[in-house]
């Protein structure tokens, strides 16, 4: 399968992630995370739910992002990476910069 990524993920496995999808709210853990986007270990895709969501996390050097429009671009039903990945859609340039705050500061430490 052919990836289509202009940035790097970052495993987070115990980052949270709350998930508002029409009247439903839905609490999963990230597997990975970047600036385009995240994958929720377990997330399952239900056939009668919006196709967008909204997601809201917090990074662990505390700081949040909020109500992030996401769709779902992938999908897998078996196995231990079962989950679903989103694509960000409307990200603010203040969350993407957090996210790339956060990013170089775990590069530079070499803990990412």
């Amino acid at each position: 399968m052919l990836e289509r990524r202009n940035s790097d993920r970052m495993a987070l496995p115990k980052l949270s992630v709350r998930e508002a999808n029409g009247d439903y709210f839905f609490q999963y853990f990230a597997a990975n995370l970047s600036e385009e986007g995240i994958y929720l270990q377990h997330r399952q895709l239900m056939s009668n739910q919006e196709p967008y969501s909204l997601l809201t996390f917090t990074l662990p050097n505390g700081k949040q992002i909020r109500n992030v429009t996401a769709r779902i671009v992938r999908e897998v039903r078996r196995g231990p990476k079962a989950g679903c990945g989103f694509e960000f859609l409307n990200l603010s340039e203040d969350h993407r910069m957090e996210l790339k705050k956060f990013f170089c500061a775990h590069l530079i430490r070499g803990t990412g």
